[in-house]
């Protein structure tokens, strides 16, 4: 029989991975960053406080270990008085030693001296308060110090008593020729005692850390939303961005700043302006190409609706027209591409170009155009580094602008130089010009100037313009890091001159171009 199926079990694994997963995503930026700062500032303040309170307890230790020494020395000293009579009474015995030794001290509160004759309390110093007075009464601690023989060496001792916990001393062992009594002098402090004031200070430290780790979270906290401000209004900005609606950006008072997450939206506000501008300029191209199409294909339409299929030339008629139709519209697609491609990294192929071959090239290409007078205004044997295709595209573009506002025999003139660090081809005419308030906006996509053609030619689409021919030559300066130059008064002609950067003289002394478009 097949057990029993539990697929809620499996049901909950994900359940239970996606809560964990949510948790972690709510800690906040703010909180983990308050987190890592309080805790390495809470790690340093703890180390800092170790290290000062071993520091603090080991400095303690030693003052205890040389205090105690320094009662060895004291008693060392009254012996020699006494021995060369100098103690002003009599000293026949450890007991009398012990006397003037002991009677005469004065110890420090955690500190007590006691003086023994055979194991006995015998002597201990007038002022016989606090720890003295407890000390004396210590049977263990007495019997620790009388069982110090001579042969024993004088050192600091430990003891923990049921008493006391615990007591450092020192037992000084006493003997006099003459006398048969066994004395000790024995002074001992209170460890406890005497590392209080390390704790009190410590305890105190431990209470300004916490003080301190308080101040830093608060300012840390405010610190760190002001710092990261941006990045929120940056979120929000975001959140209110719609693939129809681009106009929002991280307000500027967000952006008052100079660090790196002010810099972050500064660039994500630059980012937006250029996003919103393709944008609009697709959607531009959009609107301007459908209004440019439907014009053919409404005629199209049009005649085809109205033809006489019975009647040969009227058939004849139309299919030219709309044959004729089909081309401008194939024209406006394939121009279309042109711009669409301008700003991928492939639009451009450059090699090395000489400029004097490059202008008769193209000089060759249009002279059979139009009956002008065609003539080469200047040149250059230099060699700079482009796209001799895209070059030639805009040339006879320029060419072809020429022919359309030029009356027949006028002149043509192509030219080419190369100066400092640019290069120049330009197409100069004597046609109708340019109006200056028509001079932008005849760069434009489908933008035209108020000027009629001046004659209509053999060509067709040198007769009629489509309005993208000026914005794809744009198009191919801009891909090499150039524009485009008017010079154009109504009724005296025109100059359009391709503008290209130079980068740096080749090795035959040459100037060149980038070597790569755009640049990486």
């Amino acid at each position: 029989m097949l057990g029993p199926v539990r697929p809620a079990a499996k049901a909950d694994a994900p359940d239970s991975g996606a809560r964990t997963r949510s948790r972690r995503a709510s800690v906040s930026v703010r909180v983990r960053i308050l987190t890592a700062v309080l805790i390495t500032t809470a790690l340093g303040m703890i180390g800092a406080g170790i290290v000062s309170y071993v520091l603090a307890r080991t400095a303690t230790y030693d003052s205890i270990r040389n205090g105690l020494i320094q009662e060895t020395e004291e008693i060392e000293t009254v012996a020699r008085v006494a021995g060369r009579g100098d103690a002003g009474r009599p000293i026949r015995g450890p007991n009398d030693l012990l006397y003037v030794a002991i009677k005469s001290s004065v110890p420090d509160p955690d500190q007590a001296i006691i003086g023994l004759i055979n194991g006995r309390v015998t002597w201990v110093p007038d002022s016989d308060v606090g720890f003295q007075k407890t000390l004396a009464a210590d049977e263990e601690l007495i019997r620790a110090a009388a069982a110090i023989r001579l042969k024993d060496p004088v050192e600091v001792r430990t003891i923990a008593t049921a008493e006391h916990d615990p007591i450092a001393f020192i037992s000084v062992p006493l003997v006099m020729a003459g006398s048969t009594d066994l004395g000790h002098y024995v002074a001992a402090v209170d460890v406890r005692s005497a590392l209080a004031p390390v704790r009190r200070t410590h305890l105190t430290y431990a209470l300004i850390c916490l003080l301190a780790l308080a101040g830093v979270g608060l300012v840390g906290n405010q610190v760190a939303g002001r710092l990261l401000s941006p990045l929120r209004a940056l979120r929000r900005t975001a959140q209110r961005i719609t693939d129809t609606d681009l106009s929002d950006r991280i307000p500027a008072d967000q952006l008052s700043s100079n660090d790196e997450v002010a810099d972050l939206g500064r660039t994500m506000n630059a980012m937006l302006d250029r996003l919103s501008s393709s944008f609009d300029n697709q959607r531009q191209m959009l609107d301007d190409a459908g209004h440019e199409l439907r014009t053919p294909i409404t005629i199209v339409r049009g005649h085809l609706e109205l033809v006489d299929a019975s009647d040969p030339t009227d058939v004849i008629k139309t299919r030219d027209l709309a044959l004729d139709e089909l081309d401008r519209m194939q024209r406006l697609v394939e121009e279309l591409m042109v711009l669409a491609k301008a700003r991928q990294p492939d639009f451009l192929r450059i090699e090395p170009v000489e400029v004097s071959a490059l202008l008769h090239s193209v000089l060759d290409k249009v002279s059979p155009i139009a009956d002008r007078r065609w003539v080469l205004d200047a040149s250059s044997d230099q060699v700079v580094a482009l796209d001799p295709q895209r070059i030639t595209q805009a040339l006879v573009q320029l060419v072809a602008n020429a022919v359309r506002y030029s009356a027949p025999g006028s002149v043509i003139a192509l030219g080419g130089r190369v100066t400092g660090e640019q290069a120049a081809f330009w197409v100069r005419d004597e046609g109708l010009g340019v109006a200056v308030e028509d001079q932008s906006k005849i760069f434009q996509r489908f933008g035209r100037g108020s000027q009629r053609p001046a004659v209509a030619t053999g060509d067709p689409g040198l007769s009629r313009g489509l309005g993208l021919g000026l914005s794809i030559v744009s198009a191919i300066a801009e891909a090499h890091h150039g524009q485009v130059q008017l010079d154009s008064l109504p009724g005296q002609g025109s100059t359009f001159t391709v503008v290209i950067p130079l980068r740096s003289p080749a090795p035959t002394g040459k100037p060149v171009l980038e070597d790569a478009w755009p640049p990486s």
